[in-house]
């Protein structure tokens, strides 16, 4: 595999998991059609009778996607083919222009696939703590911060415990914990930008409203898929 290839296999490997809530994009204000491997607001906009403003709008509101297509009238599982056909689209364009390798486009369908249900049904404030929190959902460097595996992390956010209550019981600060949340947001929306997917504005955007709910992403409790 080439460097190029390599770089951008990687780079949207990160977009499916640092933003796979088509929402995400959405109600942080992206037009038009999303990057290789990440689902187009257009796209989605267009299945629902939505125009992208008033799907940001009701995503916003913290309805899932899934929710507002049965609102529309539409199901849930037209949704997901339509958020898989429009991202096959676009990797298959990135394969024509040798950008990805048929293998590459495959693994990323693969992994975009075992994610449908989870971006359809996802709700709340979707571009802060959505974008921030992911990388696996909470990504490697929240658990090496916490001395944990990520199967261990995982254990016991499913058993309601906050990632705060986490950090503490594990002798670690919970502003220790935000910052590295938000500096693993960063590192991820950082390659977003070099990639072109996204703006510095947009990724400043998002950054600030991964801020502005930070208390309550590591503040919330309940069983939850890390």
């Amino acid at each position: 595999m080439n460097l190029r290839s390599k770089k951008a296999f990687a780079v949207a490997g990160a977009t499916l998991t640092v933003a796979a809530g088509a929402g995400g994009a959405l109600a942080a204000g992206q037009h038009g059609r999303g990057p290789a491997g990440h689902p187009g607001p257009a796209a989605i906009a267009t299945y629902l009778g939505l125009t992208p403003a008033q799907l940001r709008e009701q995503l916003r509101a913290g309805k899932t996607l899934a929710q507002i297509a049965v609102a529309q009238g539409k199901t849930v599982a037209g949704l997901e083919d339509a958020i898989y056909k429009d991202v096959q689209a676009h990797l298959d364009k990135a394969v024509a222009n040798g950008k990805l390798t048929s293998t590459q486009e495959q693994a990323l369908l693969a992994q975009l696939k075992a994610h449908l249900d989870e971006i359809v049904n996802h709700a709340g404030p979707p571009a802060g703590a959505h974008a921030g929190a992911r990388g696996a959902h909470f990504g490697g460097a929240v658990a090496s911060y916490l001395g944990l595996t990520r199967a261990e992390l995982r254990t016991q956010l499913r058993s309601g415990k906050s990632l705060a209550q986490i950090a503490v019981a594990q002798g670690k600060t919970v502003a220790g914990l935000k910052a590295v949340i938000l500096a693993e947001a960063r590192a991820r929306l950082d390659r977003a930008v070099t990639a072109g997917w996204l703006t510095a504005t947009q990724e400043q955007t998002l950054l600030d409203k991964l801020a502005a709910h930070i208390d309550d992403l590591v503040n919330r409790t309940g069983p939850r898929r890390p």
